[in-house]
Parts: C-alpha cells; sequence; structure tokens
C-alpha cells in the first residue's frame, strides 16, 4: 500500500536526496516528514546567470550519484527538474520530492510548464505527469515509465546548465509536449 512505498522512500538515505525522515499515518491520509534543505533550487541559480563548466560537472555528477541510489533501489523520480534540486550554501546538491508522488499514490499533476502550486490529485490512469519540459516522450505519451525517464531529465537538467536555456520548450504545454516527441534539441548551443 502506500505507507509500504512510502517506507521505502523514508529508507533512502543519500548525501545527494533530500531526506525523508517518516511516514505519519492517520486514517486515509500518509504524510511524510521531509528534511528542510537550506539554499537555492537550481531554477533559482540558473536564473542568476551563466554556471562556470567545473561547477557544472560538479552539479551533475551530484545529481548522477543520486539518481543512481534511487535506481539501485528501484525508486523512479518522474518529476526531475530544476525545481526540484536545491543547492546548499556549502555547495552540496540535494534532489527534493523524489517518488513522492507515487509514494502518496497521487500522480504529479497534468505536465506545467513550471508554474508553481501544481495540483497533485490527477490520479486518472494514464495522466501526463511531470514538467513538460523535462519529460521522456514515453512520459509525454501518458505511457509507463521506468528510470529511463529520469535519465532523460537529467540530460534536459545537463542540457540547460551547459546552455542557459531549455532543451525543449514551446509557446504552451501542448507544444512543449510535440517538441519533446518530434524534434531535437539544439545541439549548436552547447559549449564544445
Amino acid at each position: 500500500g502506500r505507507g509500504g512505498e512510502a517506507r521505502v522512500l523514508a529508507a533512502l538515505n543519500h548525501p545527494h536526496i533530500g531526506a525523508i525522515y517518516g511516514v505519519e499515518e492517520s486514517e486515509d491520509v500518509v504524510a511524510l516528514v521531509l528534511e528542510l534543505v537550506d539554499g537555492v533550487t537550481l531554477d533559482e541559480r540558473l536564473a542568476a546567470g551563466p554556471i562556470a563548466f567545473d561547477d557544472v560537472l560538479r552539479i551533475a555528477r551530484q545529481l548522477a550519484e543520486g539518481l543512481e541510489a534511487a535506481h539501485d533501489r528501484g525508486i523512479v523520480h518522474r518529476d526531475f527538474k530544476p525545481g526540484n534540486i536545491k543547492i546548499t550554501p556549502d555547495g552540496n546538491v540535494k534532489i527534493l520530492d523524489f517518488g513522492l508522488a507515487k509514494a502518496a499514490g497521487l500522480q504529479v499533476g497534468a505536465a506545467t510548464l513550471g508554474t508553481p502550486g501544481v495540483s497533485r490529485h490527477a490520479t486518472q490512469v494514464g495522466a501526463v505527469i511531470g514538467t513538460a519540459g523535462y519529460m521522456s516522450p514515453e512520459q509525454a505519451r501518458g505511457q509507463p515509465v521506468d528510470k529511463r525517464t529520469d535519465i532523460w531529465a537529467f540530460g534536459c537538467v545537463l542540457y540547460e546548465l551547459l546552455t542557459g536555456r531549455r532543451a525543449f520548450v514551446g509557446e504552451s504545454m501542448t507544444d512543449t509536449l510535440a517538441h519533446v516527441i518530434e524534434r531535437e534539441p539544439d545541439w549548436r548551443a552547447v559549449p564544445e
């Protein structure tokens, strides 16, 4: 059940993953007790201007280690994006909201372009979950996802770290999803 999945998440202890300290269950509600991570989101850091190549490598390595640790335990994030990544004042990178949607028996609401306050209650089967610009093609199509979806999203985040712009962007959510499914990013934007 939901509590069991939440307990698997609570056991996920890694320096690059925001900790889940516990699970509180009351009747039909499962609440997770999360680590409060100090620092700025990667979204905020990207908005502040270009990131030096050495810093990109350091950030990307930490993200990859966090994802790998979760995937080794069979946990998929499903909504890996700069807004779910924090950089602490001492430079440690932490992935937040790991697998929370699935653990809570919910799906992260219909895709958004990154607007805050996304509903987490789109529980219909085949719902498009995640954030449009970081979705894998299978996720954009509403198909089942596995760890490869997180690896795709990691690639989108790495592209953004290197170029300062999103790999896939359109004028609307639908346009963005179409770009994900049909197009390649502009590889010329990536530094040699």
